[in-house]
């Protein structure tokens, strides 16, 4: 099977990329930044920068571009055809879209439609796209289901992978597509390279005696590891056969608080600081406090976390701290 992975250099797309060639998939990889594959040893081959398609081994290739620009590489797709297109490139920074309002536009709902066309002028007819919690805002109904009913995100970030759900759809309804949709709650693990874990490290590392926590430490989350994403990305997809547009919530069984996450960090490192709190129920504007996923409607096609939320997090401490 012949792939289309965007956001390839990611944090989730570098683990799917990884997995996708150990089960023998040809996979055809985009990404602004590679940077975090160089970083971490994924990829050994500097080449990638170049605007241009490059051959990494016989089963993959890169290009290091925006995915805003992926109709320059029309050989890509006339040459064979892809079977399946795994979306996850976007902008993921919702503290950084609260000054530069349209970055999420760009990269998240013109670079999706973007796909989309590619989709529709190849005729590529699966698509899997990385869609987010966040999209939920601060819905009342808790734990919270796919098919909810009061959905108002509280973030651009949010906002845009909202409407890229509606495009989606759309396309799936006019031209045939069948698209799977998974609403993500917080992912850590392997090449992790941001995000609270990696941000509480960074503190520990320069001053082991205190530690900030953004807002009270009471924000409730889902911390679930990237393997069990992965898993459920590539393999919920071969044992639902949808006609058009399904979406499934994936996260962990059960939650746990920032606090609680801060503890096991200071633990698996060997430190006992002063936890100093930044005050307020959420560490930034568009941050949602309680993210609790209803995770029912994935449990039932056989997928199920492999690992707890707190064994998620030490193994992605070992990670970061083993590679730093």
């Amino acid at each position: 099977m012949r792939v289309l992975v965007t956001g390839a250099g990611g944090f989730i797309g570098s683990n799917l990329v990884e997995q996708l060639l150990k089960e023998g998939y040809d996979v055809v990889g985009i990404d602004i930044n590679f940077a975090n594959m160089l970083d971490k040893g994924i990829l050994k081959n500097k080449k990638i920068y170049l605007y241009d398609c490059n051959h990494i081994s016989k089963n993959l290739q890169l290009i290091y571009d925006d995915i805003n620009h992926i109709d320059r590489y029309p050989f890509i797709f006339v040459n064979r055809p892809f079977d399946s297109i795994f979306h996850l490139a976007a902008s993921a920074d919702i503290r950084k879209s609260l000054t530069d309002t349209n970055i999420d536009i760009k990269h998240n709902v013109l670079g999706t439609h973007k796909i989309l066309e590619i989709m529709r002028v190849y005729d590529i007819k699966k698509l899997m796209f990385s869609s987010s919690s966040s999209i939920y805002g601060e819905t009342k109904t808790i734990p919270t289901p796919e098919d909810v009913k009061d959905i108002r995100p509280i973030s651009l970030y949010g906002a845009s992978k909202l409407a890229d759900e509606a495009f989606i759809n759309a396309y799936c309804n006019i031209y045939g597509f069948k698209a799977w949709v998974f609403r993500f709650a917080n992912v850590v693990g392997k090449y992790q390279h941001r995000g609270v874990i990696v941000d509480f490290i960074n503190k520990l590392n320069n001053n082991p005696k205190q530690l900030k926590i953004l807002g009270n430490g009471k924000q409730t989350k889902s911390f679930f590891d990237v393997s069990d994403c992965i898993e459920g990305f590539m393999n919920i997809p071969k044992k639902d056969k949808n006609d058009s547009m399904e979406i499934y919530n994936l996260a962990n069984i059960k939650t746990m608080t920032v606090k609680n996450l801060a503890d096991i960090v200071c633990n698996e490192i060997g430190v006992s600081p002063k936890y100093i709190y930044s005050g307020g129920d959420r560490g930034w504007k568009g941050d949602t406090p309680y993210t609790i996923l209803d995770i029912k409607k994935a449990l039932k096609t056989g997928w199920k976390p492999k690992y707890s939320c707190e064994e998620a997090i030490r193994r992605t401490v070992r990670y970061v701290c083993d590679f730093k």
